[in-house]
């Protein structure tokens, strides 16, 4: 992998990590705004799975469909199919309008940013050059 390729990896690395530590913002300080932590839960895992994939060099549509890009991981390594990221991709484009408004509690929230923080570990633990 040359230079350039690596500085693109840290990019889309650096821009989930923001994400995380948004949703991590949000969720430790008042006013609680659980559906945008979710959302930025849900950016951060669409994130690192993107990275995951471009390491391997595999094409991905222009899509937030978490379940696509996991089953596109999944097929490079087994240890994707142990994820289950629940509900999480609702939080993707549904939970940002009003006429689809969703309402999580903290415990959901946490949940999800559970599952985020488990993807990042995962795909850092794959990515030996990061």
């Amino acid at each position: 992998m040359n230079e350039a390729e690596l500085n693109h990896l840290r990019q889309w690395m650096a821009k989930a990590e923001h994400d995380l530590i948004t949703a991590k913002l949000i969720i430790d300080n008042s006013p609680i705004v659980l559906d945008i932590a979710c959302f930025h839960c849900q950016q951060a895992v669409e994130k690192y799975l993107k990275t995951f994939l471009i390491y391997h060099s595999i094409d991905f549509p222009r899509t937030h469909n978490l379940d696509l890009l996991l089953e596109s991981c999944s097929t490079l390594d087994d240890s994707f199919t142990d994820l289950d990221l629940k509900n999480l991709e609702d939080f993707a484009v549904r939970g940002r309008y009003p006429h689809d408004f969703l309402l999580p509690e903290l415990d959901e929230t946490l949940e999800f940013y559970r599952i985020a923080e488990a993807v990042k570990d995962l795909v850092v633990s794959k990515i030996p050059l990061l």
